[in-house]
């Protein structure tokens, strides 16, 4: 007899419902695994008081104050190298290679660990400095829309 006559052991409607009903049992049998090795919270057991920390200056504070405070450092120390580029004669190419290396040098060092509280000492009195200047401002508005 030829093989043209029987079917194949796989792909047939009752081969899918089987390998369908064995991969039901499965994730059946893997849930209810997972349900009895699950530990049970302990709510009994009271949360520790949080100690008392010191916060970390480097991580508090606003941090776009903290990037204006290392613009205008970088700006004032370019400043510095334009005004020592021209009192030395230098070329113009030359004053502004002193100029950017100033900037990038110091934003550079005020990511270290001494001007990084300079950084975050500067950068709490601006914040103290524009409330300020923000409550001057308003008052004197305030005088002077009354006039």
């Amino acid at each position: 007899m030829s093989d043209s006559r029987r079917s194949p052991a796989f792909a047939t409607d009752d081969w899918m419902f089987e390998q369908q009903v064995r991969a039901e049992l499965e994730a059946e049998a893997w849930r209810r695994l997972r349900e009895q090795t699950r530990q049970p919270a302990p709510q009994a057991v009271a949360a520790p008081a949080p100690a008392q920390t010191i916060a970390n200056p480097h991580r508090t504070g606003s941090t776009i104050l903290k990037a204006l405070v290392r613009f205008c450092m970088g700006a004032a120390a370019s400043y510095l190298a334009f005004i020592a580029a021209l009192d030395s004669q230098l070329g113009e190419f030359e004053a502004w290679l002193a100029v950017g290396a100033a900037f990038i040098v110091t934003l550079a060092l005020s990511m270290f660990s001494p001007l990084r509280g300079a950084v975050h000492a500067l950068a709490e009195t601006m914040r103290w400095v524009l409330v300020v200047a923000l409550g001057v401002a308003g008052l004197w508005m305030a005088f002077q829309l009354s006039a």
